[in-house]
């Protein structure tokens, strides 16, 4: 009974210190981006292990929960309504899948760019990039301010949920890729934040963010136009609106994602050597982000394809819809006209 007692007082201080770890982060988050007086000083402190997971879990359940209980109670409901006049329910099921999907893209995409804004610019080593290696071979780099790491474990958590999400959401044409990307971005912020690769990691974070927000609210414009036919203003005004965010997503993309993420590339290959030796850790950091950057190459060739497509016909349409793109049979076709 003793060795009981002794195990649930264990659990019980362990669980104490995730709930005091979860109110210190997120206040320290809630702080930098509501931008108070600034006068309280943050914390500041080495991972945190394994309360550090535990909290990290907390916000994948808490961010899964949210996603679907946004996407049921409110996206796809007004999905419907917006999606759904004259439409067979197979075909309307279609679309406002496809919506919502798009919606919450938007929602994470956004809220991250936001909070990432926020966080990442007022951190002391932001610029010149060389300051993202100098002291990391002394440790300095282990010891992460409040706000930051709430942020990077949000992140990271963000992208273990979406993984899980990927796979109940309609098959696209880059579902593999999709996949990839998501596991790839987990292992990232995993080995960056134990390993003291944060500053890099944030800033890759700050950049990979932006682009997707125009690129979901396109395809929602998009949607809708498509949906509603047989408005022909509404029709129209949100096709044309879906492609002028379109080509705000098209030149975001490039500068955040094919123009600067590359010197990202560079510095931790080749400007970091200059401050400190590399071993396997370090070395699997910049493995993994090149391998991101092969995947922007992959997308932004994507995109290249709904330009040419867009310069023939007028209209982008998205590449990395799902494999069954159009949802309607002959049968549908002849039942909404």
């Amino acid at each position: 009974w003793e060795e009981k007692l002794e195990k649930i007082k264990r659990k019980r201080r362990a669980m104490a210190g995730v709930s005091q770890e979860l109110g210190t982060l997120l206040g320290a988050l809630r702080y930098s981006v509501l931008k108070r007086d600034g006068s309280i000083a943050l914390g500041s402190s080495a991972p945190k292990l394994p309360t550090d997971g535990y909290v990290a879990l907390v916000f994948v359940v808490g961010l899964f929960a949210f996603n679907w209980a946004f996407r049921l109670l409110v996206v796809q409901p007004v999905a419907r309504v917006l999606l759904g006049a004259g439409s067979s329910e197979r075909v309307l099921a279609g679309r406002v899948a496809k919506f919502s999907q798009a919606a919450m893209e938007a929602v994470f995409y956004g809220s991250f760019t936001l909070v990432g804004a926020a966080i990442v610019p007022a951190q002391p080593w932001i610029w010149p990039s060389k300051h993202w290696w100098i002291g990391f071979s002394t440790g300095e780099h282990s010891i992460m301010r409040d706000d930051l790491r709430c942020y990077y474990l949000l992140y990271g958590a963000r992208y273990a949920q979406g993984t899980l999400t990927v796979l109940l959401e309609p098959k696209r044409k880059d579902f593999v890729e999709m996949v990839l990307h998501h596991l790839v971005t987990v292992a990232v912020v995993a080995i960056s934040y134990l390993y003291g690769w944060n500053r890099v990691g944030a800033v890759v974070m700050l950049l990979l963010d932006p682009g997707d927000v125009p690129l979901h609210t396109a395809k929602m414009f998009k949607y809708v136009s498509e949906a509603r036919h047989r408005n022909k203003l509404l029709a129209a005004t949100c096709a044309f609106v879906a492609d002028r965010v379109f080509e705000l997503f098209a030149l975001l993309f490039f500068v955040t994602r094919v123009a600067m993420y590359p010197y990202v590339c560079w510095s931790a290959h080749v400007e970091a050597t200059r401050y400190f030796p590399k071993g396997l850790p370090e070395w699997t950091c910049v493995a993994l982000l090149e391998t991101l950057f092969a995947l922007q190459c992959y997308w932004f060739f994507l995109i290249l394809k709904v330009a040419l497509v867009f310069i023939r016909t007028g209209h982008a349409e998205d590449v990395r819809s799902d494999d069954e793109d159009d949802p309607h049979t002959p049968d549908d076709r002849h039942k909404e006209d």
